[in-house]
Protein backbone atom coordinates (compact mmCIF):
# COMPACT_ATOMS: atom_id res chain seq x y z
CA UNK A 1 0.00 0.00 0.00
CA UNK A 2 2.98 2.25 -0.58
CA UNK A 3 1.46 4.31 -3.17
CA UNK A 4 -1.69 4.71 -0.77
CA UNK A 5 0.31 6.59 1.44
CA UNK A 6 2.51 8.44 -1.11
CA UNK A 7 -1.17 10.22 -2.06
CA UNK A 8 -1.89 10.55 1.47
CA UNK A 9 1.36 12.57 1.93
CA UNK A 10 1.00 14.59 -1.38
CA UNK A 11 -2.54 15.94 0.02
CA UNK A 12 -1.31 17.12 3.52
CA UNK A 13 0.09 20.86 1.76
CA UNK A 14 -3.33 21.59 0.15
CA UNK A 15 -5.67 20.29 3.44
CA UNK A 16 -3.18 22.78 5.85
CA UNK A 17 -3.29 25.89 3.19
CA UNK A 18 -6.99 25.13 2.80
CA UNK A 19 -8.17 24.81 6.65
CA UNK A 20 -5.50 27.71 7.48
CA UNK A 21 -7.00 29.99 4.91
CA UNK A 22 -10.64 29.23 6.36
CA UNK A 23 -9.26 29.67 9.97
CA UNK A 24 -8.54 27.28 11.31
CA UNK A 25 -5.63 27.46 14.48
CA UNK A 26 -2.02 26.06 13.25
CA UNK A 27 -2.44 23.43 16.37
CA UNK A 28 -4.53 21.25 14.38
CA UNK A 29 -2.89 21.33 11.28
CA UNK A 30 0.58 19.80 12.78
CA UNK A 31 0.97 17.23 10.80
CA UNK A 32 3.64 14.93 11.27
CA UNK A 33 4.91 13.05 13.82
CA UNK A 34 4.28 13.07 17.37
CA UNK A 35 1.46 16.11 18.91
CA UNK A 36 3.14 18.52 21.14
CA UNK A 37 2.51 18.45 24.87
CA UNK A 38 -0.35 20.73 25.73
CA UNK A 39 1.04 24.22 27.87
CA UNK A 40 -2.85 23.41 29.26
CA UNK A 41 -4.01 21.00 31.65
CA UNK A 42 -6.40 19.06 30.11
CA UNK A 43 -10.08 19.63 31.11
CA UNK A 44 -11.25 16.31 32.63
CA UNK A 45 -15.30 15.95 32.00
CA UNK A 46 -16.94 15.27 35.76
CA UNK A 47 -20.03 14.22 35.25
CA UNK A 48 -21.96 12.13 32.18
CA UNK A 49 -25.57 12.93 31.48
CA UNK A 50 -28.26 11.34 29.84
CA UNK A 51 -27.43 12.67 26.34
CA UNK A 52 -23.97 11.51 26.36
CA UNK A 53 -25.17 8.02 27.27
CA UNK A 54 -27.71 8.05 24.48
CA UNK A 55 -25.09 8.69 21.81
CA UNK A 56 -22.41 6.61 23.70
CA UNK A 57 -25.09 3.64 23.00
CA UNK A 58 -26.08 4.56 19.43
CA UNK A 59 -22.11 4.61 18.83
CA UNK A 60 -22.00 0.94 20.31
CA UNK A 61 -24.48 -0.16 18.10
CA UNK A 62 -23.14 0.95 15.17
CA UNK A 63 -20.15 -1.08 15.90
CA UNK A 64 -22.23 -3.92 16.62
CA UNK A 65 -24.13 -3.88 13.95
CA UNK A 66 -21.49 -3.26 11.61
CA UNK A 67 -18.92 -5.87 12.76
CA UNK A 68 -21.57 -8.42 12.28
CA UNK A 69 -21.97 -7.26 8.47
CA UNK A 70 -18.44 -7.01 7.85
CA UNK A 71 -17.76 -10.50 9.19
CA UNK A 72 -20.59 -11.89 7.03
CA UNK A 73 -19.64 -9.83 3.74
CA UNK A 74 -15.67 -10.86 3.98
CA UNK A 75 -15.02 -13.88 5.53
CA UNK A 76 -11.51 -13.31 4.46
CA UNK A 77 -11.50 -10.88 7.21
CA UNK A 78 -11.66 -11.27 10.90
CA UNK A 79 -12.87 -8.08 12.67
CA UNK A 80 -11.35 -7.22 16.07
CA UNK A 81 -11.98 -4.17 18.10
CA UNK A 82 -9.32 -1.90 18.50
CA UNK A 83 -10.75 1.50 19.79
CA UNK A 84 -11.88 2.21 23.45
CA UNK A 85 -14.43 0.38 24.76
CA UNK A 86 -13.97 1.57 28.65
CA UNK A 87 -17.42 2.46 30.60
CA UNK A 88 -16.33 3.92 33.33
CA UNK A 89 -18.00 7.21 33.07
CA UNK A 90 -16.94 10.79 33.81
CA UNK A 91 -17.74 11.01 37.71
CA UNK A 92 -16.36 7.75 38.46
CA UNK A 93 -12.96 7.73 40.85
CA UNK A 94 -11.14 5.75 38.45
CA UNK A 95 -12.52 8.10 35.42
CA UNK A 96 -9.53 10.92 35.23
CA UNK A 97 -6.47 8.27 35.19
CA UNK A 98 -8.04 6.54 32.39
CA UNK A 99 -9.28 9.43 30.87
CA UNK A 100 -5.72 11.58 30.65
CA UNK A 101 -4.07 7.95 29.76
CA UNK A 102 -5.94 8.59 26.60
CA UNK A 103 -4.99 12.20 26.02
CA UNK A 104 -1.66 10.85 26.08
CA UNK A 105 -1.82 7.27 24.21
CA UNK A 106 -3.46 9.67 21.20
CA UNK A 107 -0.76 12.67 21.22
CA UNK A 108 1.58 9.94 20.83
CA UNK A 109 0.29 7.23 18.68
CA UNK A 110 -2.46 8.65 17.24
CA UNK A 111 -6.44 8.02 17.24
CA UNK A 112 -7.52 4.47 17.91
CA UNK A 113 -10.06 3.40 14.97
CA UNK A 114 -12.45 1.41 16.36
CA UNK A 115 -12.42 -1.59 14.22
CA UNK A 116 -9.37 -3.63 13.04
CA UNK A 117 -9.78 -6.15 9.85
CA UNK A 118 -6.95 -8.83 9.56
CA UNK A 119 -6.19 -11.64 7.40
CA UNK A 120 -7.72 -14.71 8.49
CA UNK A 121 -4.80 -16.39 8.66
CA UNK A 122 -3.09 -14.15 11.36
CA UNK A 123 -3.65 -15.28 14.83
CA UNK A 124 -5.47 -12.57 16.51
CA UNK A 125 -7.85 -11.84 19.52
CA UNK A 126 -11.03 -10.24 18.51
CA UNK A 127 -10.38 -7.48 21.25
CA UNK A 128 -7.32 -5.66 21.28
CA UNK A 129 -9.09 -2.46 22.93
CA UNK A 130 -7.70 -3.31 26.22
CA UNK A 131 -4.02 -3.47 25.09
CA UNK A 132 -1.75 -0.47 25.30
CA UNK A 133 0.21 0.41 22.17
CA UNK A 134 3.65 -1.23 23.19
CA UNK A 135 1.88 -4.40 23.49
CA UNK A 136 -0.13 -4.36 19.85
CA UNK A 137 1.85 -2.06 17.57
CA UNK A 138 3.73 -4.91 15.58
CA UNK A 139 0.42 -6.84 15.55
CA UNK A 140 -1.16 -3.84 14.25
CA UNK A 141 0.72 -3.25 11.60
CA UNK A 142 -0.29 -6.74 10.02
CA UNK A 143 -3.71 -5.32 9.78
CA UNK A 144 -5.70 -5.06 6.34
CA UNK A 145 -7.68 -2.10 6.89
CA UNK A 146 -8.83 0.07 9.74
CA UNK A 147 -12.35 1.21 10.00
CA UNK A 148 -13.78 4.00 12.04
CA UNK A 149 -17.48 3.72 12.66
CA UNK A 150 -20.02 7.07 13.39
CA UNK A 151 -23.90 6.74 13.87
CA UNK A 152 -27.01 8.68 12.76
CA UNK A 153 -30.02 9.39 13.82
CA UNK A 154 -30.96 9.66 10.37
CA UNK A 155 -32.71 7.28 7.73
CA UNK A 156 -30.59 8.32 4.85
CA UNK A 157 -32.10 7.16 1.77
CA UNK A 158 -35.30 8.36 3.54
CA UNK A 159 -33.75 11.61 3.86
CA UNK A 160 -32.25 12.22 0.33
CA UNK A 161 -35.90 10.83 -1.51
CA UNK A 162 -38.11 13.93 1.24
CA UNK A 163 -35.06 16.13 -0.26
CA UNK A 164 -35.52 15.18 -3.99
CA UNK A 165 -39.36 15.30 -3.93
CA UNK A 166 -39.15 18.92 -2.26
CA UNK A 167 -37.07 19.82 -5.15
CA UNK A 168 -38.78 19.13 -7.95
CA UNK A 169 -41.84 20.02 -5.98
CA UNK A 170 -40.03 23.81 -6.56
CA UNK A 171 -40.10 23.92 -2.46
CA UNK A 172 -36.80 25.67 -0.94
CA UNK A 173 -34.56 23.23 0.91
CA UNK A 174 -31.43 22.24 2.97
CA UNK A 175 -28.86 19.97 1.85
CA UNK A 176 -29.88 17.40 -0.36
CA UNK A 177 -27.92 14.63 1.95
CA UNK A 178 -26.94 13.55 4.72
CA UNK A 179 -23.00 14.56 5.86
CA UNK A 180 -20.19 12.47 6.55
CA UNK A 181 -19.06 14.43 9.85
CA UNK A 182 -15.10 14.76 10.80
CA UNK A 183 -13.89 16.94 13.39
CA UNK A 184 -11.36 19.15 12.56
CA UNK A 185 -9.00 18.22 15.56
CA UNK A 186 -9.40 14.78 14.34
CA UNK A 187 -7.29 14.85 11.07
CA UNK A 188 -3.94 15.28 12.80
CA UNK A 189 -4.58 12.46 15.32
CA UNK A 190 -6.27 10.42 12.69
CA UNK A 191 -3.18 10.79 9.92
CA UNK A 192 -0.49 10.15 13.27
CA UNK A 193 -2.08 7.07 13.40
CA UNK A 194 -2.12 6.00 9.81
CA UNK A 195 1.35 7.78 9.68
CA UNK A 196 2.84 5.44 12.14
CA UNK A 197 0.80 1.83 11.04
CA UNK A 198 1.23 2.00 7.81
CA UNK A 199 -2.52 0.49 7.66
CA UNK A 200 -5.39 2.52 5.71
CA UNK A 201 -8.42 3.61 6.89
CA UNK A 202 -11.73 4.20 5.94
CA UNK A 203 -14.91 6.17 7.71
CA UNK A 204 -18.13 4.29 7.75
CA UNK A 205 -21.41 6.13 8.43
CA UNK A 206 -24.14 4.02 9.88
CA UNK A 207 -27.40 5.06 9.59
CA UNK A 208 -30.95 3.29 10.67
CA UNK A 209 -31.53 2.23 6.90
CA UNK A 210 -28.19 2.51 5.30
CA UNK A 211 -24.11 2.63 5.60
CA UNK A 212 -22.11 4.95 3.41
CA UNK A 213 -18.02 4.66 3.50
CA UNK A 214 -15.36 7.01 2.05
CA UNK A 215 -11.72 6.13 2.64
CA UNK A 216 -9.76 8.61 4.53
CA UNK A 217 -7.65 8.98 1.62
CA UNK A 218 -10.79 10.90 -0.06
CA UNK A 219 -11.40 12.63 2.63
CA UNK A 220 -8.35 14.43 2.86
CA UNK A 221 -8.65 14.82 -0.94
CA UNK A 222 -11.38 16.42 -0.53
CA UNK A 223 -10.47 18.96 1.60
CA UNK A 224 -7.07 19.41 -0.39
CA UNK A 225 -9.31 20.53 -3.06
CA UNK A 226 -11.26 23.05 -1.18
CA UNK A 227 -14.86 22.43 -2.88
CA UNK A 228 -17.09 19.53 -1.54
CA UNK A 229 -17.74 20.79 1.89
CA UNK A 230 -18.04 22.85 4.33
CA UNK A 231 -17.19 23.74 8.02
CA UNK A 232 -19.50 23.90 10.97
CA UNK A 233 -19.62 24.24 14.62
CA UNK A 234 -22.77 21.99 15.39
CA UNK A 235 -23.66 21.86 19.02
CA UNK A 236 -23.64 18.08 19.05
CA UNK A 237 -19.90 18.31 18.60
CA UNK A 238 -19.58 20.72 22.04
CA UNK A 239 -18.79 23.62 19.12
CA UNK A 240 -15.72 22.28 17.37
CA UNK A 241 -15.12 22.85 13.58
CA UNK A 242 -16.46 19.96 12.15
CA UNK A 243 -16.24 19.60 8.37
CA UNK A 244 -19.19 18.24 6.45
CA UNK A 245 -18.78 16.01 3.33
CA UNK A 246 -22.03 14.77 1.69
CA UNK A 247 -22.17 11.17 1.91
CA UNK A 248 -22.81 10.61 -2.29
CA UNK A 249 -18.93 11.89 -2.20
CA UNK A 250 -18.53 8.56 -0.77
CA UNK A 251 -20.30 5.07 -1.58
CA UNK A 252 -23.21 3.28 -0.17
CA UNK A 253 -22.07 -0.16 1.55
CA UNK A 254 -24.49 -1.42 2.67
CA UNK A 255 -28.66 -1.61 3.41
CA UNK A 256 -30.47 -2.52 6.25
CA UNK A 257 -31.86 -5.92 6.81
CA UNK A 258 -34.14 -4.92 9.78
CA UNK A 259 -34.67 -2.01 11.89
CA UNK A 260 -33.75 -2.00 15.64
CA UNK A 261 -36.16 -1.53 17.93
CA UNK A 262 -35.43 1.16 21.50
CA UNK A 263 -35.68 0.89 24.83
CA UNK A 264 -35.57 3.09 27.64
CA UNK A 265 -32.45 2.44 30.26
CA UNK A 266 -31.41 5.13 32.93
CA UNK A 267 -28.13 5.25 35.02
CA UNK A 268 -28.29 6.65 38.78
CA UNK A 269 -25.46 8.52 40.21
CA UNK A 270 -23.66 8.52 42.80
CA UNK A 271 -25.49 11.59 44.16
CA UNK A 272 -28.59 10.04 43.09
CA UNK A 273 -29.51 11.70 40.10
CA UNK A 274 -31.55 9.14 37.50
CA UNK A 275 -30.46 10.25 33.75
CA UNK A 276 -32.85 8.19 31.21
CA UNK A 277 -31.97 7.36 27.65
CA UNK A 278 -32.67 5.02 24.66
CA UNK A 279 -31.00 2.59 23.44
CA UNK A 280 -31.06 1.23 20.17
CA UNK A 281 -31.41 -2.78 19.99
CA UNK A 282 -31.31 -5.56 17.23
CA UNK A 283 -31.43 -4.39 13.26
CA UNK A 284 -29.30 -5.48 10.92
CA UNK A 285 -27.30 -4.75 7.65
CA UNK A 286 -26.09 -6.47 4.51
CA UNK A 287 -22.99 -5.48 2.97
CA UNK A 288 -21.40 -5.28 -0.44
CA UNK A 289 -18.70 -7.11 -0.47
CA UNK A 290 -17.10 -5.87 -3.67
CA UNK A 291 -17.66 -1.98 -2.98
CA UNK A 292 -16.67 -2.53 0.84
CA UNK A 293 -12.92 -4.06 0.02
CA UNK A 294 -12.94 -1.11 -2.52
CA UNK A 295 -13.43 1.27 -0.22
CA UNK A 296 -10.95 -0.09 2.68
CA UNK A 297 -8.34 -1.01 0.10
CA UNK A 298 -8.24 1.83 -2.77
CA UNK A 299 -6.15 0.86 -5.59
Amino acid sequence: MSEYFTQLRATLDGVIARLAAKGIEPRHLAFRGEGAVSARRPTVPTDARSEFLANRAMGDWAERSLSDALVQALPEWMVVQYGDTGRIAAGHPDFKTSYLAGIEETRRHGKRPDLLLFPASIPVEADLSGRTHAETETLVRQAAAAVEVCSSKFEALTYMAVRRQQREAGGATGRESPSFTVKVEDLVVVHRWLEKHGVPQSYFQVFFDSVFAINFLDIFTVIASGTGYVIEAPAKSQEKATIMIPITRGVQVGAATELPSFAAEHRVTALGRHDAYVVPRGGGFVLDAVKTRQVLRPR
